[in-house]
């Protein structure tokens, strides 16, 4: 499966086959990709952040304990 920085990198390099595209059409659609990998990395990397966020430290794991 593919990470953020996969989908980031998709993204950046069908962006430069659309700016150097001729054709508005092709252009438009190879915009449409761009936006929807970045997309895609974004909520990758959303939930990658959200996984870190959830995740326990060893120090709140002994919180209350010995009060």
């Amino acid at each position: 499966m593919p990470t953020s920085k996969d989908y980031e990198q998709m993204a950046d390099r069908v962006a430069q086959l659309a700016i150097a595209s001729s054709a508005p059409s092709v252009a438009e659609a190879l915009m449409a990709l761009a936006l929807d990998h970045m997309t895609r990395a974004a909520a990758l990397g959303g939930l990658a952040a959200s996984k870190q966020q959830q995740r326990p430290t060893h120090h709140d794991q002994f919180v209350g304990y010995g009060d």
